[in-house]
C-alpha cells in the first residue's frame, strides 16, 4: 500500500487528472455498451493506469494496430454497423482508451483533453437530467485541472490550485454560457439528427402486449409524463391516459396489424365529430419523457391535438415522430364523454379469435349467453361478476402461462395483474360474439404536494377493455377494478386500483424520504420546463415579457441577435475593467514601499531617473546628503535583498517599510 501511495505521488499530476476526468466521462455510457466493449476499453484504461504508475509500458505500433482492429470488429460485431447513435459512441469510447496507448507528446495530452470533453457532450445523448448535467459538471471541472497543469506542468504549485483555477474558470465562463442559452435565437426543431439505431430498451409500452410485459413496468417508478391541469384535477376513476389499442390476439400476444394504423382517421377539423361531450373540457399541459415511440398519452377522449400529431381510428394520439427527446404538448380532453353510436365498421376486426378456445372458455360464454335474454350489457355485467365473485387475485408476480394464457388464467391461475384481465375479458366479449378491444396506457397518478403538477409513473401503466354496445357505442370498462380489496396483494396497487379506500398512513421516516423526493422531482420538474423545454416558442414569450418593461412590443431574431452582441460586449467590457484594476491594485509591497522611498526622495530634488538603478540612485542620494547615508544605505541593501536574494529574510518587508517610515521623518529635519 505504501508502495502504491508513493508510485501515486511520483505520477505525472496532469495525466491523473485526465485519467481521473476521462474515466468519471466514460462511467454513464457503460449501462448501454455492450459487455466486450466494455471489458476492451477497461482493460486499456487499467493499462494506461499502470504505465503512469510505472507497472507496465506502452504497447507497440504493431501492438497498438491490433488492438484498434479488434476495437472496430467488435463494435461492428456488437451494433452490425459503425455509424448511428451508440455504435458511434461505443467506437468512440474505445478509440479514446486506444489513444492513450499512444499518449506520449504534449499534443497527445491536448488531444485526450480535447476527446474527454468530446464524450461529456455525447452522455447527454441519452441522458438530459439535472443530476446528469451536475455529474457532467465535475467532469468538466477535472479535465479543465488536467488542462491547466498541463499549462503549468514545471511549476511547483499544488495540484489543488489547478482544481481551484479551473473552477474559478468555469465559474467566469458562466455569465457568458446563461447569455449564449437564453439569448441564442432557437431554431424550431433539431439542428442535426443521428442515423437511425435500436435507440436501447426504453422503458415505456409497447406495440404489443402479452402476459409478463407490463410486469416490468409494474415495479418501476420511473416518471412517465407529468402534467400540470390549467383549473381543478378530475377525479382518480377518470385519470385514464389513453395509449396503444390492440385488436389482433394470436393466442399469447395481442398487437394491431392494421396497416393505416399510424394514419390519421380523424384531422382536427372533425375530431369533435367523432363523439359527444357530456361534461366540461379539462385543459392540460403533458411534460411526456422520451421513450422512443410515437404515443404521445392524453385523457380519453381528446377535443384537440398537440403539433405534429394525428389521431388513429382507434382514438390513439400518436406524433409523426417518435419521441426521442423530452416532450410538452398542450391538449384538451373530455373525461364525460358518448362515442358516437354509429354502425361499427369492419366489425369482423374486432371478433377475431385465434383457433384455440378450450370447451371451458365455450361452458362459461354458453352460460352467460343462455342467461342473457339476448342483451349485450347482461354478458358484460355477468363476466365482471365472474372476475368478482371467483377467487381471483391482483398480483404483480403471476405464474408463467405458457400454452393456453387465456384459459389457464381464467379457471387454473387465476393470479394476475391488469393485462391478464383485459386480454381475458376482451376474449371472453369476442367469444361470445361482441366487438371489443384492448387499450393500454396509464391510469391514475399522484399529485406532488410541494407544487401546482401531476406525476404519472411507469408504475401506473395499465391496461383496460373498450366493448361495442349497441346504441352506446364504444363504452370502457375495467375488469381490474372489480378485484376485491382483500384480492390485491401489493399496497401500491390496492391504493391505485381502490383509491377510496383507508389505507394506514406511513411512518415519520417514509414520509421524509417521500417529501424528499417530491421535492427532488419538482428540482427536475423545473429542469425540464426551463432548460430541456426551452425551445423557440418559450424564448420568445420569455423575451417578450422582458422586454416589455423596457417599452418594446414584441421581439424577433434580429433583437435577440442585438441583445445577445450587447449583452456579451458588456460582460467582456466587465471582466476586463476587473482584470485591469486588480493588475492596478494587486502591486508587490516591496516595490510599493521602495517606490515610497523614491518619492520622499523626490521631495527632497532627488528624482530617480528611469534607467537608473537601485545602486547608482543611492550612490548620487547619499553624496547630496552625506547625513542620511545609513538610512539611504540600509533601505537599499533590504531591497535589494527581497527583490534579488535567493533565500530573503522572513520579516525583511517589515523592515523595510519601517525603515521608509522613519525615513522621511528624517527628511523633514
Amino acid at each position: 500500500m505504501n508502495q502504491l501511495i508513493q508510485r501515486l505521488q511520483a505520477a505525472n499530476p496532469t495525466r491523473l487528472w485526465l485519467l481521473s476526468g476521462l474515466i468519471l466521462a466514460i462511467s454513464p455510457h457503460l449501462t448501454h455498451l455492450p459487455g466486450t466493449l466494455i471489458l476492451l476499453s477497461a482493460a486499456l484504461f487499467c493499462w494506461r493506469l499502470g504505465v503512469e504508475l510505472k507497472y507496465f509500458r506502452l504497447p507497440g505500433r504493431l501492438v497498438r494496430m491490433v488492438l484498434t482492429l479488434v476495437a472496430l470488429i467488435i463494435t461492428f460485431e456488437a451494433f452490425h454497423t459503425l455509424f448511428g447513435r451508440q455504435a458511434g459512441i461505443g467506437l468512440l469510447v474505445v478509440m479514446l482508451c486506444l489513444k492513450l496507448m499512444e499518449m506520449r507528446q504534449e499534443r497527445d495530452v491536448i488531444v485526450a483533453i480535447g476527446l474527454g470533453y468530446f464524450v461529456v457532450v455525447t452522455v447527454f445523448l441519452f441522458n438530459q437530467s439535472m443530476f446528469v448535467g451536475l455529474y457532467m459538471l465535475v467532469v468538466v471541472v477535472l479535465l479543465t485541472a488536467a488542462l491547466t497543469s498541463h499549462s503549468r506542468e514545471h511549476s511547483k504549485i499544488p495540484q489543488l490550485h489547478n482544481l481551484k483555477l479551473a473552477s474559478i474558470l468555469l465559474l467566469q465562463a458562466a455569465p457568458l454560457m446563461l447569455l449564449l442559452f437564453v439569448l441564442f435565437p432557437r431554431i424550431p426543431g433539431p439542428l442535426w439528427s443521428l442515423p437511425s439505431d435500436s435507440l436501447g430498451g426504453k422503458t415505456g409500452l409497447s406495440d404489443t402486449m402479452s402476459p409478463g410485459q407490463i410486469s416490468n413496468l409494474s415495479n418501476n417508478d420511473a416518471v412517465a409524463f407529468r402534467v400540470q391541469f390549467e383549473d381543478k384535477i378530475p377525479t382518480s376513476d377518470t385519470l385514464f391516459w389513453r395509449g396503444p389499442v390492440f385488436s389482433h390476439f394470436d393466442g399469447k400476444t395481442w398487437s394491431n396489424i392494421s396497416e393505416a394504423r399510424f394514419e390519421p382517421a380523424y384531422g382536427q377539423q372533425n375530431i369533435n365529430m367523432s363523439y359527444r361531450a357530456l361534461g366540461e373540457p379539462i385543459d392540460y399541459t403533458v411534460t411526456m419523457e422520451p421513450n422512443n415511440q410515437k404515443w404521445l398519452f392524453a385523457l380519453e377522449m381528446v377535443a384537440t391535438l398537440p403539433p405534429q400529431s394525428d389521431l388513429s381510428p382507434e382514438y390513439e394520439v400518436t406524433a409523426r415522430h417518435p419521441v426521442q427527446q423530452l416532450k410538452r404538448y398542450k391538449v384538451q380532453s373530455y373525461t364525460e364523454y358518448r362515442l358516437n353510436p354509429r354502425t361499427i365498421s369492419n366489425a369482423g376486426r374486432y371478433l377475431q379469435l385465434p383457433d384455440n378456445m378450450t370447451i371451458r372458455i365455450r361452458n362459461l360464454v354458453s352460460g352467460w349467453q343462455r342467461n342473457s335474454d339476448g342483451n349485450n350489457e347482461n354478458i358484460v355485467n355477468m363476466a365482471l361478476q365472474y372476475f368478482s365473485e371467483q377467487p381471483f387475485y391482483y398480483t404483480r408476480e403471476p405464474p408463467l402461462l405458457l400454452n393456453n394464457p387465456v384459459d389457464e388464467f381464467l379457471f387454473d391461475s387465476r393470479r394476475g395483474f391488469c393485462e391478464h384481465y383485459a386480454s381475458a375479458f376482451v376474449y371472453l366479449m369476442r367469444a361470445s360474439g361482441i366487438p371489443s378491444r384492448v387499450v393500454t396506457g396509464y391510469q391514475g397518478g399522484e399529485t406532488n404536494p410541494i407544487s401546482d403538477y401531476f406525476i404519472v409513473r411507469q408504475s401506473d401503466a395499465h391496461a383496460w377493455a373498450e366493448v361495442w354496445l349497441e346504441n352506446k357505442g364504444w363504452v370502457r370498462f375495467d375488469p381490474t377494478a372489480v378485484i376485491p380489496s382483500d384480492r390485491i396483494e401489493h399496497p401500491q396497487d390496492l391504493q391505485r386500483i381502490a383509491p377510496d379506500l383507508v389505507i394506514t398512513p406511513p411512518g415519520w421516516a417514509t414520509n421524509i424520504i417521500r417529501k424528499m423526493g417530491y421535492g427532488w422531482d419538482n428540482l427536475n420538474h423545473f429542469w425540464n420546463q426551463w432548460v430541456l423545454n426551452y425551445n423557440d416558442q418559450r424564448q420568445k414569450n420569455f423575451l417578450s415579457r422582458f422586454l416589455s418593461w423596457f417599452g418594446f412590443d414584441k421581439v424577433d431574431w434580429r433583437g435577440m441577435v442585438f441583445l445577445l452582441t450587447t449583452s456579451m460586449l458588456l460582460v467582456f467590457s466587465f471582466f476586463a475593467a476587473r482584470l485591469f484594476r486588480k493588475q492596478h491594485q494587486q502591486k508587490d509591497p516591496v516595490v510599493s514601499a521602495y517606490q515610497k522611498f523614491c518619492r520622499k526622495l523626490a521631495q527632497q530634488g532627488i528624482i530617480r531617473q528611469p534607467a537608473e538603478g537601485p545602486v547608482d540612485f543611492a550612490q548620487r542620494a547619499r553624496k547630496q546628503y552625506p547625513n542620511l547615508d545609513p538610512a539611504i544605505s540600509h533601505i537599499t541593501n533590504l531591497y535589494q535583498r527581497l527583490r534579488y536574494a535567493k533565500h530573503p529574510p522572513s520579516d525583511g518587508l517589515q523592515q523595510l517599510q519601517i525603515a521608509v517610515k522613519k525615513f522621511r521623518l528624517q527628511v523633514k529635519h
